[in-house]
Parts: structure tokens; sequence; C-alpha cells
């Protein structure tokens, strides 16, 4: 019985407990009050806080919320509408965290007014914290800080307020009131027009992920869309016009918008934009009329990207709407006849039908064998999927259920949805005359185009044959990227990419030995090491169809003949031969002799193929060997300068490309350098002529007598022997030579 006499004593004691904290909710707590001893607000129940009123300036700005529900803020006064949650938020931490910056009547507030201001308040309001109400008013300005002001709550004693607070109090509704303009997001329309004087545009949704252009009956293409929608969400009140203003300024509209929601029953939104803002010349006037009405000042530049935009600028030219990075599953299939002259598959070695999926952060394959790819060979995939979103058409036009005859189909997978694209005739090999004709229903076009068909659409899309074959089975689909991939030590390499040359390593790295009595350029290990471990750009055919600018099989190797370079290995094994053809998908075509499979080489791999292995430092002299330098330009001594920079402008005397080998004649002679060696012995002469000014720079042909070779020098570093005495008018005598000297060709030609 005593047990049960304790548990009905805590019982009721905790009954009689909380009966007391209900009664006592209205008011602050001891344990409140001396953890809040320097604020404002003697206490705040962040949870609880559900009205903020503050009258001044002849409104009264209020703000409430469902606090039990943590519902958001809205305005209920001066108006009703949506507020900025941020700017309530902020609002509502500097009152949780003012502090009394000083009590009235302390040595820094001498002079302090009598009645502080509160006979004619700037502000006053009230918190409300569940049944807990803090009412307070805002006096005059405080002397002391600046900014500050005085400030009472309830019947408290006055003291000085923060210039923060101050200025929270005291600033306008606006400041509060949600600067979205846009009623509705992208996601939530059926339908979305803008309209202006000068044309416009409509789009319609098509599903959950896409839109059709009004009028053109194809897709919109997504990331045109996104620059529609960045516009819209670019369109924030920078301020709020009058009422009566904005009325005035869109009464004949330089742009409308029209918004139609996908939810049944909402209504729908119509915005119209009018002239200047007042006040705001970067800005424009936008009332929205529907559905609540809202005037702003919005940014001119979100105005006018949505009026540049037209319905052509819309069309989706891309195969399928989903990033690379987005794709999970690949899926390439023939289903017509592939052979060399369509994508240049063989029909005999490419699979009928390759599937790939994401694991990880690689790829499984599904067929034709089920199996995991190597990390290679997914960086094939990878690339070949960022090829294929880069892939663009150049033509597109509606379909409108036309038929199509298809060689093979696309089809990607990504979250729930899934997108299939066929693919029209290639064009016959080279040596086959073409069709005639244009035909969008799939077959061989005269033009060698190839024709899609973009499924969710019906869209008929005209693109190169190289965008094609990346949506056709291939042998060389999951190959991976590498051009030779070997781990053997190169000993000789053979070039036949212009002027003949054959370098070989004995030993000390590899050496020109044809010509023969050139120094050699050590970036000839950059070509040696692009092709052998090196990535094409990607592999693009099974076979050549003549139409990559490769030579045919058979073909004299001739120097005149397409560019080769030709490896031989120090095992003395199995040379490799990789050949050149002409440029395209953003490189150069290229093959490996023994391998039928075309792929694509980077620009700089090619460049490097032509290049000639002459040192570029054939013209320098180090620093520390020289004695002296004198430069002689037009045929006059150049006055004299500083020798230290004299000779560190012979040390900097790089070539940038050796322009031809036999002969060191520059022709007219514009600038000649002396350097005398310090160790005695005739001088280096370098000569040089006019500069020429092409797309690539500035350059002079110079050569030295020494070296039977001219070379391309950027001017610049000729130019730094021509800085002459202070005083000087060189500079202006060199630039007349640049004027003199202009023409269009490129050094870097061959």
């Amino acid at each position: 019985m005593k047990g049960h006499r304790a548990t009905i004593v805590l019982l009721l004691f905790a009954v009689g407990l909380g009966v007391w904290l209900w009664l006592d909710r209205d008011k602050v707590t001891e344990g409140e009050r001396q953890r809040r001893e320097n604020n404002v607000f003697s206490a705040w129940r962040r949870e609880d806080v559900s009205r903020l009123e503050i009258a001044h300036e002849g409104e009264t700005l209020v703000l409430e919320r469902d606090a039990k529900a943590d519902k958001p803020w809205r305005m209920t006064s001066p108006r009703e509408e949506r507020v900025d949650q941020a700017a309530a938020e902020r609002l509502m931490t500097t009152l949780e965290f003012a502090v009394v910056v000083r009590k009235v009547g302390d040595a820094s507030g001498a002079g302090e007014s009598a009645t502080l201001g509160f006979d004619a308040p700037r502000a006053t309001g009230a918190v409300t914290m569940g049944p807990l109400v803090f009412r307070f008013t805002l006096g005059g300005a405080s002397p002391r800080p600046e900014g500050s002001g005085y400030l009472r709550v309830d019947d408290g004693t006055p003291f000085v307020a923060s210039r923060e607070l101050t200025d929270a109090l005291l600033a306008s509704s606006d400041t509060y009131r949600d600067r979205t303009v846009i009623p509705y997001l992208s996601l939530e329309l059926a339908r979305f027009e803008v309209k202006h004087p000068g044309g416009g545009f409509v789009v319609e949704r098509r599903d959950e992920r896409s839109f059709e252009i009004e009028g053109l009956g194809v897709s919109a293409s997504r990331s045109a869309l996104d620059k529609v929608w960045g516009a819209l969400a670019e369109m924030r009140a920078e301020a709020f016009p009058k009422d009566a203003d904005a009325d005035r300024l869109t009464a004949q509209p330089t742009l409308t918008i029209a918004m139609a929601p996908k939810e049944a029953g909402k209504p729908r939104g119509e915005l119209v934009v009018g002239e200047a803002c007042p006040g705001h010349p970067n800005d424009v006037v936008v009332l929205r009329r529907a559905p609540t009405r809202v005037a702003a000042c919005a940014p001119r530049g979100a105005i006018d990207a949505l009026r540049a935009i037209e319905p052509s600028a819309l069309v989706d030219k891309k195969p399928f709407s989903f990033r690379h990075d987005e794709i999970e599953e690949l899926r390439l299939e023939a289903v017509g006849r592939l052979d060399a002259g369509e994508g240049g598959a063989a029909e005999s070695a490419a699979p009928r039908a390759i599937e790939v999926a994401r694991r990880g952060a690689g790829f499984h394959q599904r067929e034709p064998e089920d199996r995991e790819l190597t990390a290679d060979e997914a960086d094939a995939v990878s690339e070949l999927l960022s090829l294929v979103e880069l892939g663009a058409a150049d033509e597109v036009a509606r379909g409108a259920g036309a038929p199509f005859t298809a060689v093979a189909r696309a089809r990607v997978h990504a979250g729930k949805h899934d997108e299939t694209v066929e693919v029209g005739a290639f064009p016959p090999p080279a040596h086959v005359e073409p069709p005639g004709g244009s035909a969008l229903d799939g077959s061989a076009r005269a033009d060698g185009r190839v024709v899609l068909r973009r499924v969710r659409d019906d869209a008929r899309l005209v693109v190169t044959p190289a965008l094609a074959r990346r949506l056709v089975p291939r042998a060389s689909t999951v190959r991976p990227r590498a051009i030779l991939g070997e781990t053997r030590r190169v000993a000789r390499v053979v070039l036949r990419c212009g002027t003949p040359q054959e370098l070989a390593d004995s030993g000390a790295g590899l050496k020109l030995v044809e010509p023969a009595g050139y120094e050699t350029d050590g970036s000839i290990v950059q070509l040696v090491d692009g092709l052998v471990r090196g990535k094409a750009l990607a592999w693009v055919a099974d076979a050549d169809d003549g139409s990559f600018g490769l030579a045919a099989r058979g073909a004299p190797d001739d120097a005149a003949g397409p560019c080769r370079v030709v490896l031989t290995f120090a095992d003395g094994n199995a040379p490799a031969t990789v050949r050149f053809g002409a440029p395209g998908e953003g490189g150069v075509y290229g093959t490996v002799d023994g391998h039928p499979e075309v792929f694509v080489a980077p620009v700089a791999l090619h460049e490097l193929a032509k290049r000639v292995y002459v040192s570029h430092a054939a013209l320098r002299v180090p620093p520390e060997e020289i004695e002296s330098v004198k430069v002689i330009a037009q045929g006059r001594p150049v006055p004299a300068r500083d020798p230290a920079a004299l000779r560190d402008a012979a040390g900097g005397l790089f070539a940038d490309r050796a322009a031809s080998l036999g002969s060191s004649d520059v022709g007219a002679v514009d600038v000649e350098i002396q350097i005398a060696r310090a160790e005695g012995g005739p001088p280096k002469r370098v000569v040089c002529a006019a500069p020429r000014t092409t797309a690539t720079g500035v350059w002079r042909r110079c050569a030295t007598a020494s070296v039977k070779a001219t070379f391309d020098v950027a001017s610049a570093h000729v130019d730094a022997f021509l800085a002459s005495a202070p005083g000087s008018d060189a500079g202006a005598r060199d630039s007349g030579a640049h004027a003199r000297s202009q023409d269009g060709a490129d050094p870097h030609a061959h």
C-alpha cells in the first residue's frame, strides 16, 4: 500500500506541475530571464513564434505562420501575399539575438532627451510566441552608437538598441515580399507561351520530361529550354513599383507570357512586360495579372533573353535528350543489312547487337556476350556516349507518320525512361554512284548524309555519317582507345609526312639519321609516346570505305602519299605503321596497317607526325658562353643597350619549328644578330626576314649558316634584340616593318 501511495503522490505532483506550467506559459520563466539577461527580449521560444506585427510610416506589416504545423510565413498586411522566407527568417534571427547596447543615461549617452521620442514613436509592434506576447516601441534616434535607437519592451526600462535592430524595425514591407514573379515552375506547366511584336514561341508538354514546339511538331531541346527557364528564374523583383505606375507602364505590353499549369483546376498564369521601371533604368515593369496580381521591377536582361528566342532555336537537334552521364543502358542493334558501305561496318565482323549497362564506375556487357568490360573498354563506352551527346543534326523535320526504312536501331535507358532512334541507310562506298534525291524515309541520300528517325516525336534528323556510325553496332564499339598499346622500346622511327626523316636509338635516345648532320629536337618522344601509349579520340569504323582519306591498300608508299609513321622495336619483331588520313570528327582519321579499323587521332598527334625534328635550339647560344652581341636592322647598327639583356635575348632565341631543310636562305634579311663567343672563334651569325602576321601569331623566318635549315621564330624573340637605348625610336621602326610585311602565310603549314 505504501508503494501505491508513493506512486499516487508522484503522479499528483506531475499533474500539478503540468497544470502550473500550463497556467504560467504566458509568463517569462526565471530560467529564461537569467539566460537572456542582456537580450532585448527576455524570452524567445522560436518554435512558438507565430505572429509579428510592426507598424511605422502609415503601414502595418503583419507576418503570420502556423507554428504548430511548422508552416511557412505569409504576409497578411498591408497585403495578402507570399513572403520571402529567407528575409522573414533573417528578421526573426535579428529579433532573437538582439541585445541591449547600453542603458539609457549612462556616461556614453550624455545629452539624451528626456522623452527619448516615445511620445511620437517611429515604430510599434508585437511578437507573439504562443500565449506569450511582447510589445515594443521604437523611439527616437540615439546619438551613440551611430544608427542606434531608443527601444522599450512592454513597460520595461528604455534602452538603446543596435543599428541592425533599428533598421530591421524600420524596413519597408517590400523587404519581406516574395521576389518570385513567375507563378509556376517548369515542372508544373502544360503549356508555355511568349508573344511580342516581333514574334515569340509556344511549347506544349509532350510527356513528363519533354515539350513540343507548336507549329513545328518536333521536340524542344532540353538545353534550349533550360535557357528559357533560366531567364524566368532571373525575373525576380528588384523593387516593387506603385500599382498605378505598373498599370500605366504595361498598358501596351512589349512582351506577354502565358502559362497553363498541367494540374486540372489550377488557374492560368499571365504576365505582361512594359516600359522601364521608375528609378530603376536597368529594370522593366513586369505585371503578373494572374493567378494573383504582383507588380515588380525585373531585370531587363532576362526579358531580352526571352525576346531573342525564336522557335527554330528551340528545336532539339540531338538524337537523345539525356546527358551522357544519365544514360544507364545502351543497346545498338542491326535491323537491316550492314556492310562496308553502311557505317564502315563489315557485316561479317560486326555483332548484330551490342548492349551494355552501367555497373558501379564501369559497364557490364549483356550482348553479344555476357561479361564485365575492362576499365579500358568501359572508357571507350563512356567516350562513345559523350560523342553521341555532342552530336547534332544539320536538319530536323517533322515525320508526320511517313514510312521509314531503318538499317539499325539505338536505344538508351535512363531512370524510368527509354528513348529510341532508328538509323537509315548510309551513303554507298566512294566507288559507287550515289542515288539521287534527298529523301527523309531512311533511304540513301545523294548528299552523303544519313537520316535518323527519333521515335519519341517521329522527327527526321539529317546527320553526318560520323554521327550515324556511332549508333550502329560495330566490332570496335567497345574497343579500348589505345592506338598501339605497346610496351616495347621503340628503336627506330620513319616519318613520311612531308619531309622524309628517320630517327634511330643506339642507346642515347632517338637521333636523326636521315637527313644526316642535324641536331635532333627532343619533342620526338612526344610523338612516340602518343602512338605507343596514347589514346585515339575514338574508333569510328570497322573498315575503311574510302571516305576517310587513307591510302588504299597496295598503293605505293611514296613521300607524296598520305602521312604515315613506321615504328620498329628493340626486339626486332612486328613493326607498326600508323597512317593518317583526312581531318574529321574533331581530329584526323587514322589506321594501323594490318588492322582494318579506323580511329580518330588528336590533331596535336598529327601535327607531331608532320614536324621536322631538327633541334629548335639551333639559333641560340647559352648566355654564359656569350662575349658580346651586335644587332643590325635594315642595314644599320642598332644602338647599344644593356649587354646582359642582349645575352638573355640570345639565350632565348628558340624556334617554334624547323621550316625547311637543305638551305639557310631566308630571303631578304631584315635583322642580323652577331654573337661573339667568350672562348673566341668566329661569331655566330643569325639572320631573320621581316615579320609576317598569320592567324597563329607574328613570325620571322630565321637561319644560321652553320645549320642548313630555316626556322620559324616568334617575332617577339627577335624584337627583344631591337629594343634600343632609352630615348630611341626603334620600337616605332619595328612596328612599321610589321605593317609592311603582313601576309596570310602560316608558319605551321607544310
